[in-house]
């Protein structure tokens, strides 16, 4: 304990040093974190700002998003939580009055899939818009028979047969989702996954999948995004 104690700046405790006039505990906050290996700064978000505003399209915002990504050496999960944060996944493809009065229409009477490919959307912004405008999206809840051999890539003979078995469970002449997310889950013989509908599948399996998602643009490190941006 020194005979002059200094107070430290930021926490006024008493043990600060004549240096920098912090304490030992104040001063190692003040230190970067070395193992946080995506560090924004204030430069950088104006970049990422730039690079959503001036693109005049969304293959342009994908250009824009790789060459970002190879100067910074962020992924491109990053880049697009990042994006969401700053509020600029909407900045290239905002809904219009006539496709929200399509949605209310539709919503209720299609599934989201369906409405998503009638629109030329994305699944996850057809969500989004439900969610935002509290659309109630699941008044006729379930899937129709062609919604299933659509989204699994399969024929009618063979949704025919997972009834008939009791695989899929039919209620007001829709498959309820409950069993679908059973069927999906128990008989994965049944399908393959190369055929089946991507973006739904795993929405319905991992309900956390999206969370950070920017509809539009995939969230890989090694693929560049090539489906139609979508907010």
């Amino acid at each position: 304990m020194p005979n002059n104690p200094v107070a430290c700046t930021r926490c006024g405790n008493l043990t600060g040093s004549p240096a920098d006039q912090l304490c030992h505990g104040c001063r190692i906050k003040t230190r970067p974190n070395p193992n946080k290996r995506f560090c924004w700064n204030s430069e950088l978000d104006r970049q990422l700002r730039t690079a959503y505003q001036e693109a005049s399209g969304r293959c342009d915002l994908t250009q824009r998003l790789s060459a970002f990504q190879k100067r910074t050496g962020f992924t491109r999960v990053v880049v697009l939580a990042r994006a969401t944060q700053l509020g600029l996944s909407s900045v290239l493809k905002r809904w219009t009055a006539e496709e929200l009065e399509m949605l209310g229409e539709l919503a209720g009477t299609l599934s989201k899939s369906a409405i998503a490919r009638k629109l030329g959307r994305s699944y996850w912004s057809v969500k989004a818009q439900c969610s935002r405008l509290s659309i109630q999206s699941r008044l006729t809840s379930g899937y129709s028979r062609a919604d299933v051999e659509y989204l699994l890539g399969v024929g009618a003979r063979s949704v025919r047969k997972w009834i008939k078995l009791g695989w899929l469970r039919v209620q007001d002449d829709r498959i309820t989702e409950t069993s679908m997310v059973r069927f999906l889950r128990e008989y994965p013989e049944e399908y393959r996954l190369n055929r089946v509908d991507e973006t739904w599948f795993k929405g319905l399996l991992f309900p956390s999948f999206g969370r950070n998602y920017i509809p539009g643009l995939t969230n890989t490190r090694s693929k560049q995004p090539t489906s139609d941006m979508a907010a």
